[in-house]
């Protein structure tokens, strides 16, 4: 066997074992609880004693907020207020600057006790699209409204891609009327 060829077969390997340790890592279809569909742990845990108490006030912590500049958030990714949704879990908003296109106030975070720690959750931004979407768009069918206005420059590029890929095979494929010969 070729050097060239034993080569490309054990990358081919590599690659194989590579792809099945990545889909390991894929939640399960339509899992809602999943990182990409819910929120993503920023493994920031608090002290729940005084934290708790701050937070059912509607103040956030400000050990929170350090943490969060230490970790590199941006001024406007801060925490401005918290709600508490039930005993034990508190949601986190955010004030978008004026520069953005949605103005009023996002939930951002979401915080959540367990034993005697708090525990710092991410939204997925999904979950923003989900709950504000029909209200933004006036559009009731939430596919509708995530292409044809949250990401409407987008599939405008798709949909002039595929238009001049299939002008492009019926130029191919016309067929053209034969000549008639020159004597």
């Amino acid at each position: 066997m070729k050097l060239i060829s034993l080569s490309a077969l054990l990358f081919v390997i590599f690659l194989g074992a590579l792809f099945i340790y990545v889909a390991e890592d894929i939640p399960d279809f339509g899992d809602p609880n999943s990182a990409p569909n819910r929120y993503v742990n920023l493994s920031i845990s608090m002290d729940a004693a005084e934290a708790a108490t701050n937070l059912n006030k509607g103040i956030v912590p400000e050990e929170l907020v350090n943490d969060l500049e230490v970790r590199g958030f941006r001024e406007d990714e801060l925490p401005a207020g918290v709600k508490k949704i039930k005993e034990g879990e508190w949601d986190a908003f955010i004030i978008p600057e004026e520069k953005h296109y949605y103005h009023k106030e996002q939930k951002y975070y979401f915080i959540k006790k367990e034993g005697d720690k708090l525990w710092v959750y991410r939204y997925a931004p999904i979950i923003r699209y989900i709950e504000e979407g029909e209200n933004e768009t006036e559009v009731p069918n939430m596919v509708t409204y995530g292409l044809a206005d949250y990401r409407a420059y987008d599939t405008l590029g798709e949909t002039t891609v595929i238009f001049t890929a299939g002008v492009a095979v019926i130029l191919l494929l016309r067929r053209r009327e034969k000549r008639p010969e020159v004597r």
